[in-house]
């Protein structure tokens, strides 16, 4: 499975593990990160083992940020490299979300 959501209750915190390509395929088990937070929840969003990312990726992404009332403190894109990094650069993503 290319994308892993699991949920810690005591830190109210999402976690998402995308691994391969994070492309529209991607979209439904993407979503159900959204359905998991409760109020404030934080999400984080583990691409250590994403190969490639497209658009479709970035929109998810901002989504996401949608769902945590626009609060970069509470978005937290994790272990980028490669494509993936630099698409999130060249998008300027960094200043929407926290890049790490």
């Amino acid at each position: 499975m290319p994308v892993e959501v699991s949920f810690d209750e005591q830190k109210n915190e999402v976690t998402v593990v995308v691994t391969g390509r994070f492309d529209f395929t991607c979209h439904n088990d993407f979503r159900r990160a959204f359905a998991l937070g409760f109020a404030g929840a934080k999400y984080r969003v583990d691409l250590g083992q994403a190969s490639y990312m497209d658009s479709a990726a970035l929109g998810m992404l901002l989504l996401l940020r949608d769902k945590a009332e626009g609060d970069p403190a509470r978005v937290e894109v994790a272990n980028s490299r490669g494509q993936p990094r630099d698409v999130l650069q060249i998008a300027n993503f960094g200043q929407l979300l926290r890049l790490t």
